[in-house]
Order: structure tokens, then C-alpha cells, then sequence
């Protein structure tokens, strides 16, 4: 996952691992970043990895926006273009988007139906009355680009989970989620879904994001990981990554650090996480902890920490993750 808040430095990143071969290239999106512009980028300047989001909010724009954006991406990839979304939190739809999630679990799932149905839809009029979308077009004209991406749902608790596989491609897991939690809690949810839509869960990709620190320094890199991880930790909405109340003294004190913009609490919080929620160290030390996941996830998604993190610091490891990224490919 390449994480530069400036551009430029981006596509470097996204040029080397390329060249390097690694499999696949991801872009955030955040209120000072779009995933799908900067998917774009990432495939007009790459010929060989898989492009993708991870993850694209599902209700900051309008599904019709979306799906065309989505299409443009495909077509600049020639191919190699997967679209992760994701409902996001309540507070960030209301707060930064404007959106209202009512229902997310049926919402997610009635938007995806419809960007499916909006890529394969070729020309003449097109309508969609759905429970939450609305779309009524006298003349959608689009025969010239791709009618197909792959669609990859994120979530975290088990409506979202089960929704992801009733109606997308493959599963994203939470950057925080641990193995166990994937392989014993989100694969059987995924097959839950996927049986209750009648289709066959072994066709469906399992991926997930995996905070990751790779340096020299391995205390710097553990550092680094541990401030992700509690930072990542704090919301409540994310209790299902603990069940039976697991770290919930540390994620308490995360909380309240992150509150009082207390950077070192937060690292001190998620210092207690990190062994198992993150992978950390020198580029050996983090493929070698890459190997719990290798029987649970297809692709796994090196996430560079960047809370309280610098952003030379930032690009650094991304560049130590490519020596890592394209081993694993």
C-alpha cells in the first residue's frame, strides 16, 4: 500500500515496486487523498501489477461517479484494476461525507449491486430502483470501456463480513485484524454469506491489510507499528477485532491518548498489541512474521504506518516493503 501524501513520491514507489515485480499496488482514500485518482496514476505508470483501493468509501460518491470512475481505472490498467470499498464508520459518512449510513450492511450490498450493474450496462436508458439508491438515466451510452471489475469488500463485524461474501469478489480485512480473527472468525462468516447467496466461497479472494514496518532500526520500526496499531485500535466500532474483550485495557488508554494528542501514550498502548497485530523489523524479520498469514489470506497488504510517523520515515519503509512485497509475490 502506498501511503506518500505527496504525489510524486508516490509514483516513485509505485515505478520501483513495478520494476521489482511486485504483485500488487494499492491506494488509500482519506480526506487529503483519493483512491481512485491515485489509481489512475498507479496504472499509467505501471505494466504489470494488479492496481487496486483499499479502500474506496462506498457512499462518498454517488454510486453513478463511482462506477465511472471505476471504469476509467480499469481501462487505464488494460485489465489489471480491483476496486476495494468499504462503508466506512458512521461518524466519518455523516462528518466528512455527508452521507447518512442507515442500514450498512443492505446498503453495502445494494451498492455494489448497482455499480455492477452500471459497468455492464452498455447503452439506451437505465434505471435502478433499490431500498436506498435511485438512479433514472434516458441515455447511458458507455461501449467503449471495460463492463467488469472485481469488487473486494471490507468489514470488520459479522453483518459486514457475511455481506461481503453475498455480493463481492473477495474479503478486506481491517488493518488490525489479527490472524486468528481472519482465519477463525471472518472465513466462516465469509462462507455464511456466501452460501446464503448460493454461490461457492472458494472462488471469492481473501486479503487483508497487515500494518508493516521494515528498516534497519528495529526498535524504530516496532515503534512505528505499535503507533499504528493503537491508533487503529481506538474505535469502538472495531470491538469485534477483540472479542471476549481482549486488550481492552490497552485500547482504553489508546483512547485517551489519542484524545490528549498524546503520541507516546498511543505507542505505548499499541506496544502491547503489536506482536500480534502487526509485522515489524528488519525486511527478514517481516516476511518471516508475513508467514502466519499464509495459509489464512491470497494477498496480503503491506500497510505503512504513518500515525505519528514522519513522512521521509513513511517513504523509507515503503521502499524496504518492496524487498519484502516481491518475495512474497
Amino acid at each position: 500500500m502506498v501511503m506518500d501524501e505527496n504525489p510524486a513520491d508516490a509514483l516513485r514507489v509505485v515505478r520501483a515496486a513495478d520494476r521489482a515485480g511486485v504483485h500488487s499496488l494499492w491506494s488509500i482514500d482519506y480526506y487529503n487523498r483519493s483512491s481512485l485518482t491515485r489509481a489512475a496514476a498507479f496504472a499509467a505508470v505501471s505494466v504489470n501489477a494488479i492496481v487496486g483501493t483499499s479502500v474506496t468509501p462506498l457512499f462518498a460518491r454517488s454510486a453513478l461517479a463511482l462506477a465511472s470512475a471505476a471504469a476509467d481505472v480499469q481501462a487505464i490498467a488494460d485489465g489489471r484494476f480491483v476496486l476495494g470499498v468499504g462503508s466506512s464508520t458512521r461518524r466519518m459518512n455523516q462528518d466528512w461525507y455527508g452521507a447518512a449510513l442507515q442500514r450498512p450492511a443492505p446498503q453495502v450490498r445494494e451498492r455494489v449491486e448497482l455499480i455492477r450493474r452500471l459497468l455492464a450496462h452498455r447503452s439506451g436508458p437505465f434505471r435502478f430502483d433499490g431500498e436506498f439508491d435511485r438512479i433514472s438515466l434516458g441515455h447511458y451510452d458507455r461501449t467503449a470501456l471495460p463492463d467488469s471489475v472485481p469488487i473486494l469488500a471490507a468489514g470488520v463485524g459479522e453483518h459486514m463480513v457475511r455481506a461481503a461474501g453475498e455480493c463481492a469478489d473477495g474479503f478486506v480485512g481491517h488493518t488490525i485484524a489479527s490472524a486468528e480473527y481472519l482465519r477463525d472468525t471472518a472465513r466462516p462468516l465469509l462462507a455464511k454469506g456466501a452460501a446464503r447467496a448460493g454461490r461457492d466461497v472458494t472462488g471469492l479472494r481473501m486479503t487483508t491489510q497487515i500494518v508493516a514496518a521494515a528498516g534497519p532500526d528495529v526498535r524504530a520500526a516496532r515503534r512505528d507499528a505499535a503507533a499504528q496499531v493503537g491508533f487503529y485500535a481506538t474505535p469502538k466500532g472495531y470491538d469485534a477485532l477483540f472479542p471476549d474483550g481482549r486488550f481492552g485495557a490497552e485500547r482504553a488508554a489508546a483512547r485517551a491518548a489519542v484524545a490528549s494528542g498524546d503520541v507516546a501514550g498511543v505507542v505505548a498502548a499499541g506496544g502491547a498489541m503489536v506482536e500480534e497485530r502487526a509485522v515489524f523489523g528488519t525486511p527478514e524479520d517481516v516476511a518471516e512474521q508475513l508467514r502466519r498469514y499464509a495459509d489464512v489470506v491470497d494477498w496480503a497488504l503491506l500497510y505503512p504506518p504513518h500515525f505519528g510517523v514522519d513522512q521521509e520515515r513513511v517513504h523509507a519503509n515503503e521502499l524496504a516493503l518492496i524487498e519484502v512485497a516481491s518475495a512474497w509475490a
